[in-house]
């Protein structure tokens, strides 16, 4: 993975923990009607969140699928190079055996 990619996975990772974090005091406060009404005010904030959270993983998938067809047109290009380098061995071998008259054993 290069290093462009390790930081995204890294920005993805913290904003995931935070997530996990902010749920489970939420989880704690259940019980504290004035923080859930504070939280309440904080929708706005957390609808922008749940955004950046879609931004994110929508650039995953996109990042993933360019990286994906790159990868077969690479390896299309090598395979052709491959069947290329076979088919000019193929003529050396059958050059080869032309020019070298067969000997007969006597």
């Amino acid at each position: 993975m290069n290093r462009n990619r390790l930081i995204f996975y890294l920005i993805f990772g913290v904003f995931h923990v935070f997530l996990v974090i902010f749920t489970f005091y939420v989880d704690s406060q259940k019980d504290d009607f004035n923080f859930l009404f504070k939280i309440l005010s904080w929708m706005n904030i957390m609808k922008w969140g749940t955004v950046l959270g879609l931004i994110l993983v929508s650039i995953d998938v996109i990042w993933s699928w360019i990286i994906n067809r790159d990868s077969q047109t690479e390896k299309a290009a090598l395979t052709h190079e491959l069947n290329t380098l076979k088919a000019k061995l193929f003529d050396m071998q059958e050059a080869a055996q032309k020019a070298t008259p067969p000997t007969t054993k006597n």
